[in-house]
């Protein structure tokens, strides 16, 4: 191959490369802002009192009651990377759906104070969600990893596992 040839061809994968760079950075997901998810309609949770929903199948609430930090223990090898780890104390309550209500890590996001969305993280000895009747009420909790020195999570739930936007948000700060 002649010398012209090989630069026309570092020159084509040159900008191939930077094409393919530059379409990434373009086309990356964007985290909404806190106000971005208020202003969609998300509803900002204080934990005081419970979150009422009105679902087809009926009506249930939620509450988050707690957000503290512990030491990462799992036996799970496949466990993301974790130097913190803060669970996150939910109940919740079936007003009259007939065929159960369960709400699990699945209806969870978390995203640090830097916008970073955090990795649910599979910490031994939480509260595990299981399926209500009507007029039952049930505590569980969700873990996530956390890579920081910040003392701060902000938990986004959906109702609508599709959905892009939360029902709620809830900011989380501790000691």
């Amino acid at each position: 191959m002649s010398k012209k040839a090989m630069r026309i061809c570092f020159s084509i994968i040159a900008v191939v490369l930077v094409a393919t760079i530059a379409v990434a950075i373009i086309t990356r997901e964007k985290v909404p802002t806190l106000e971005e998810k208020l202003d969609s309609g998300a509803v900002m949770h204080d934990g005081s009192e419970d979150s009422v929903f009105d679902v087809p199948e009926g009506r249930y609430s939620l509450k988050i009651t707690s957000v503290y930090e512990t030491t990462p223990e799992t036996t799970d090898e496949n466990a993301p990377e974790a130097e913190r780890v803060v669970v996150v104390v939910y109940e919740y309550s079936n007003d009259d759906i007939s065929n159960g209500l369960v709400i699990s890590s699945a209806h969870f996001k978390a995203y640090d104070k830097a916008g970073k969305e955090l990795k649910i993280y599979p910490q031994a000895n939480l509260f595990e969600p299981g399926e209500i009747g009507s007029l039952g009420t049930h505590t569980a909790s969700v873990a996530f990893a956390l890579n920081n020195k910040e003392n701060y999570i902000q938990v986004d739930y959906y109702n609508d596992l599709a959905s892009e936007i939360p029902d709620l948000v809830y900011e989380g700060v501790w000691k």
